[in-house]
């Protein structure tokens, strides 16, 4: 399968205020500051909606030297699919879920900002402040690559603090927010089925899953070069990425950096989390509850301490699929094949007696057993004949 997408992935940058910002080192850090990091959840939730939703989430040590976030995505996005996740944070609840933390948090009811801490050992540790943004954060640029394939560059500006807020109440980092939807699920996944699932009454489906946050090869360079001002975050300490997707999937193999997979508590918190749509209630069918989270984590270690640069999620997902049309398919297969095994053991047996039927038991057969490959062939060319015409019109 050949994929249309540039990259398997997304690109996240910074885009610095003053370019002498780019020249200086990075400052050192010690245990106590909250470092950057870049937190991905990748959302295969049935909400109404076909397509599964990103949540992106970056903590940025020294924000106040940071225009925006610059995330490169290789589909083409609608500003109308971005909105920020901000206001869901609104309490110790909500915040403690995401992070898997005991938090701290003081609301503004004057600001576009809250100030959060993490709770260890009775006292308040890495203090950072959650920006809330609005939809004048958010521009899209769209970039036309060499090789014709879709990108967009999402720039994301990180608010002010209010002018009345005091020195004490402003923090060093800062941390957003926010949900890009309708993900084209060809950018990070390849599905195979059986061959042989014509034969059977069930078949295994299996899709691998590769999905890369900041990963360079195989990106177009003309991307990653084209603006100086944009650099990766200085001082990354950790790029986690979560992909919640159905539980009747198995999970049989995966890369480097996972490490398991869990259901998600606080079903309540969740289920308001993911929705995109206050309007829309949740069902049985959609609850957090029928789903599992896969985690992959990359992060700095104690006697390794260099900065992490990027994180590449691979796994492969098997699911046991059966139906109706499968199983009666599988039924007439069988007695087709044994009737035809009765008349060519009467035929050996009488060599004058020729079974006008078995022509017609094989042929049946035949087709039943490529029935897949007949359809699978019509799809192909349906789309050679739309990417043809496609063509034809740009002309």
């Amino acid at each position: 399968m050949q994929n249309s997408h540039s990259f398997p992935g997304i690109i996240v940058r910074y885009r610095y205020k003053n370019l002498d910002v780019l020249e200086s080192k990075s400052t050192t850090l010690t245990d106590e500051d909250q470092k950057d990091e870049l937190h991905v959840n990748l959302w295969e939730i049935d909400l109404n909606n076909s397509y599964p939703f990103m949540d992106i989430g970056v903590m940025i040590y020294d924000h106040e030297k940071i225009e925006a976030v610059i995330v490169d995505l290789p589909w083409s996005l609608n500003k109308k699919n971005i909105h920020d996740l901000g206001a869901k944070l609104n309490g110790e609840k909500s915040v403690a879920a995401i992070f898997n933390e005991v938090v701290h948090y003081d609301g503004f009811a004057e600001g576009n900002f809250a100030n959060i801490s993490f709770i260890k050992d009775g006292k308040d540790i890495k203090p950072f402040s959650l920006l809330r943004l609005n939809s004048q954060s958010f521009s899209i640029e769209e970039i036309n690559l060499s090789n014709d394939t879709p990108c967009t560059r999402l720039k994301v500006t990180l608010p002010s603090y209010p002018s009345n807020i005091t020195k004490e109440e402003k923090k060093k980092s800062a941390y957003i927010r926010f949900r890009i939807k309708k993900v084209p699920p060809t950018v990070y996944t390849v599905k195979f089925t059986q061959n042989d699932r014509a034969l059977i009454s069930s078949s295994t489906d299996t899709r691998i899953i590769d999905f890369r946050i900041n990963v360079l090869r195989g990106v177009p360079e003309e991307l990653i070069n084209g603006d100086n001002n944009l650099k990766f975050p200085p001082n990354l300490d950790k790029i986690h990425c979560f992909l919640t997707t159905i539980q009747d999937e198995e999970c049989v193999s995966v890369s480097k950096h996972y490490n398991g997979y869990r259901s998600l508590m606080d079903e309540d918190i969740w289920n308001e989390y993911v929705k995109n749509d206050k309007t829309l209630p949740i069902q049985e069918s959609n609850s957090i509850k029928n789903y599992l989270g896969y985690q992959w984590t990359a992060k700095n270690k104690k006697d390794n301490p260099e900065n992490i640069k990027d994180l590449i999620v691979l796994g492969r997902f098997s699911k046991k699929t059966s139906g109706l049309l499968s199983i009666l398919r599988f039924m007439i297969i069988v007695i087709i094949l044994g009737a035809m095994g009765s008349g060519v053991w009467e035929t050996l047996s009488d060599s004058e007696h020729k079974n006008a039927f078995n022509f017609v038991y094989l042929s049946i057969a035949l087709i039943l057993c490529f029935i897949d490959r007949l359809v699978t062939l019509k799809k192909w060319a349906i789309k050679f004949f739309k990417k043809a015409k496609n063509k034809i019109i740009k002309k």
